[in-house]
């Protein structure tokens, strides 16, 4: 079951979400429309809807070898740049002893 509340203030959406939170409901909504700002409140979350989607093994093939490469890239990346902090940290080191 949900429940939905018209507000038209802050300090009103405030308490209405105290209000609402003490009755053990949780915001599933907030809508801002022309005709007025609403809270949707309820017991239990809305479901997440499923969405599946077909895609043909040779693309799928392509897109995991590209994920593959992509980590390898990254990972490169971050060991250059681990790389470059350490040599800037030998050198502030250095000047200042």
């Amino acid at each position: 079951m949900e429940i939905k509340i018209q507000y038209h203030t802050d300090g009103e959406r405030e308490l209405l979400m105290e209000e609402y939170e003490k009755d053990g409901m949780i915001l599933v909504e907030e809508q801002n429309l022309f005709d007025g700002n609403f809270l949707i409140f309820a017991y239990e979350p809305r479901p997440i809807p499923l969405i599946k989607v077909e895609v043909a093994q040779e693309e799928f093939e392509s897109l995991k070898s590209e994920n593959t490469l992509l980590k390898a890239q990254n990972q490169a990346l971050a060991d250059r740049a681990e790389f470059h902090e350490d040599v800037l940290t030998e050198i502030i080191l250095t000047i200042h002893s």
